[in-house]
């Protein structure tokens, strides 16, 4: 009989405390969302830089000195690349010991809608590579006018030359 009671008892305190836990959580979340939304009431009055006669017209940058070294450094990195990235077909790439003057008569050969070609060397393969593109689509037009005349051609990711203007 004991039992029984202390069985009752523990259920009913395990039933308590756990509607007291879901209370209080309940109260949590509604006090959180309460303090969210009155910390959104920002009006254009009580931001100073939302006022133009506060700045007279001119801006102020501030910024720590390392931004501008970072600034500094990828721009000297873009100009030692003399491009950026994009894509291109590779049409040829062997190794042998006529490869490059295969690679050098592919080049002088190649002519698909005024496309340049160029000829690198990546050890161990002299490869040609052909056009200028930004996007993948476009490298992949010309590799399919191409397909046939050139069937182990693909297009890959590299550093292309920046577009000549007129």
């Amino acid at each position: 009989m004991n039992k029984i009671l202390t069985d009752l008892k523990n259920e009913y305190f395990y039933k308590k405390i756990n509607a007291m836990r879901k209370i209080l959580a309940l109260t949590s979340i509604i006090f959180c969302f309460t303090v969210a939304a009155s910390a959104q009431n920002i009006t254009a009055e009580e931001v100073k830089y939302f006022d133009p006669s506060h700045y007279n017209g001119k801006i102020v940058i501030s910024q720590d000195p390392q931004i501008e070294n970072l600034v500094e450094t990828h721009v000297g990195l873009n100009k030692k690349r003399r491009g950026f990235y994009g894509y291109r077909v590779k049409i040829y790439a062997q190794n042998h010991q006529n490869a490059r003057s295969q690679a050098n008569a592919l080049k002088i050969g190649f002519n698909q809608d005024g496309q340049q070609a160029y000829v690198t060397y990546v050890e161990p393969n002299f490869e040609v590579h052909v056009g200028d593109y930004t996007k993948r689509f476009e490298a992949i037009a010309l590799l399919n006018k191409i397909q046939s005349k050139y069937p182990e051609a693909y297009t890959i990711k590299t550093i292309v030359s920046y577009p000549k203007h007129d």
